[in-house]
């Protein structure tokens, strides 16, 4: 069995955390989980031969290309709203950013998993996504990893909340279900033929919600693994995840370097 992570980031996040990351995970993980980092321009060349277990690639998605210039250049797809209201009688314009709206910050997500299974081998059965604003607690192997993988009838683990969309920090991939080319290319799609601006919102974590409530009303089956962190606003670190990994939910979070002591059920 083998296991893969994928990431992505540019630089601004590489400096802002993502080093730290890269870092933390080649020290920590066992040497056969590779982590693939898809880079949004030119890689840092001091972690290009970190280590063998590290394989940095470029953003080089087709797809990805031909979403950024159909919609790249649409302030509203970057999380532009325009809203009009009435204030004593006099009507005004609001105009404010939402990031539940930013079609192309959460774009690259993805299509870097597309991307990354161009060079992922066939004997690879699962691919992990992680967000990049993650800490490294403690040493983990496949081992470690394997409760929190689908089964082998499932397609895809992920973090639910009740009454809210999925936390997408983490996404457990299995490769060898029949449905999953078809699942992550319904997902692109959504992107590349414009549907995403159709939906209610579109973040990413609603647009995996929403590919994955269509995939199981076609019977397949995926996994949640919140367990009590399915009524917490931050299940990641309430899965068990949090055993091994701290995710910098939010602003406050990344500031501080660790998710706070309130955060823990």
């Amino acid at each position: 069995m083998s296991i893969s992570f994928v990431s992505t980031m540019n630089q601004k996040l590489f400096d802002d955390y993502g080093k730290r990351f890269i870092f933390e995970f080649v020290d920590k993980a066992s040497d056969d989980i590779n982590l693939y980092i898809i880079f949004e321009g030119e890689c840092p060349n001091e972690i290009i031969n970190l280590k063998n277990n590290l394989i940095v690639k470029p953003l080089m998605n087709k797809k990805h290309s031909k979403f950024l210039k159909f919609f790249g250049n649409l302030h509203e797809a970057r999380g532009l709203r325009v809203k009009f209201f009435e204030e004593n009688g006099i009507k005004k314009i609001n105009v404010v950013n939402n990031f539940k709206f930013d079609a192309i910050r959460f774009s690259f997500k993805p299509f870097s998993i597309l991307q990354v299974l161009e060079y992922i081998s066939n004997e690879c059965k699962y691919l992990i996504w992680s967000d990049s604003d993650i800490r490294c607690k403690k040493q983990f192997n496949i081992d470690s990893l394997i409760n929190f993988l689908p089964n082998s009838d499932e397609l895809m683990t992920y973090l639910g909340r009740k009454n809210n969309y999925s936390e997408c920090g983490f996404l457990g991939f299995n490769l060898h279900h029949a449905e999953f080319t078809n699942f992550i290319n319904r997902m692109t799609d959504i992107y590349v033929t414009g549907e995403i601006f159709s939906l209610n919102e579109w973040h990413d974590s609603w647009i995996w919600d929403y590919v994955r409530l269509e995939f199981e009303k076609k019977k397949t089956k995926f996994k949640n693994i919140s367990n009590k962190g399915f009524n917490h606003e931050h299940p990641y670190i309430n899965s068990g995840l949090g055993e091994i990994f701290d995710h910098l939910k939010g602003p406050t979070r990344k500031k501080n370097g660790w998710s706070q002591e309130k955060d823990y059920l």
